[in-house]
């Protein structure tokens, strides 16, 4: 039997929505709006049982602490903003990646990220010139 708590109620509705994976802070400070007393380690511990349960994925890249996404995500990839760290979706996915691989050679799966500034950090950039 699961038992779902409104705290797990309100993460969970944190990932269904999500338009971008989120970190542990960014998600306890959306469930704040509902549930002001929520704390980070509630956050970290749906997080694990989410993620045994197989309802969202952590998406790891180099250099940035972990964020997490709904599982039931389809395949994508993301933009990482060097300046506030925040992760966002690419639309779609580039064609002929299996034919960059070196000939004989089976992609199976493939991960792309492209780094730089978000449309936020980069209108701050530009007001302090």
């Amino acid at each position: 039997m699961i038992y779902l708590t409104q705290q797990k109620q309100v993460l969970s509705a944190i990932f269904e929505k999500a338009e971008r994976p989120l970190t542990p802070p960014e998600i306890c400070e959306q469930a704040r709006k509902d549930l002001p007393a929520l704390g980070i380690a509630t956050v970290y511990r749906a997080i694990k049982q989410f993620l045994e349960e197989g309802q969202i994925r952590a998406v790891e890249i180099p250099g940035v602490p972990p964020h997490y996404e709904s599982a039931a995500r389809h395949h994508h990839h993301f933009f990482l903003c060097q300046s506030c760290k925040r992760l966002f979706d690419l639309v779609g996915c580039v064609r002929g990646v299996k034919s960059l691989a070196p000939e004989g050679f089976l992609v199976k799966q493939h991960e792309i990220v492209l780094y730089g500034e978000c449309s936020a950090c980069a209108a701050g950039a530009q007001s302090l010139k």
